[in-house]
C-alpha cells in the first residue's frame, strides 16, 4: 500500500496506514507537550524539540528523533510529522 503522507494530513490533519496503530502522520501547528516515548520524523516544515534538561533537537524534513521520555513539539510554523508511539 501506498500513501502520500503530507498530502493526506494537509487535507484530513492526520493520516494513518490500516493496521498499523502506532504509526501516524499529521499536521502540527502549535506547541504540544508529549509524555510518552516517540519517534519521529519530520516530513515538511520545521520543527524545534525541548527537551527536561532545557536542551532542544531542531529537525529539518528528512531528519528523525528518538524520544524515550517527556518532551515538547514546537513547530515552527506549520509543519507535518511522521510519528511513531513506542512502546518500552
Amino acid at each position: 500500500m501506498k500513501l502520500h503522507l503530507i498530502r493526506l494530513a494537509k487535507a484530513q490533519g492526520e493520516a494513518r496506514f490500516p493496521g498499523i496503530g502506532h504509526f501516524r502522520s499529521y499536521v502540527l501547528k502549535e506547541p504540544k507537550e508529549v509524555a510518552g516515548a516517540y519517534m519521529y520524523l519530520l516530513l515538511e516544515g520545521e520543527l524545534v524539540i525541548d527537551l527536561p534538561d532545557k536542551s532542544y533537537l531542531h529537525l529539518e524534513p528528512g531528519e528523525a528523533a528518538y524520544l524515550p521520555g517527556p518532551h515538547r513539539l514546537v513547530p515552527v510554523g506549520e509543519s507535518v510529522i511522521g510519528e511513531w508511539k513506542l512502546s518500552r
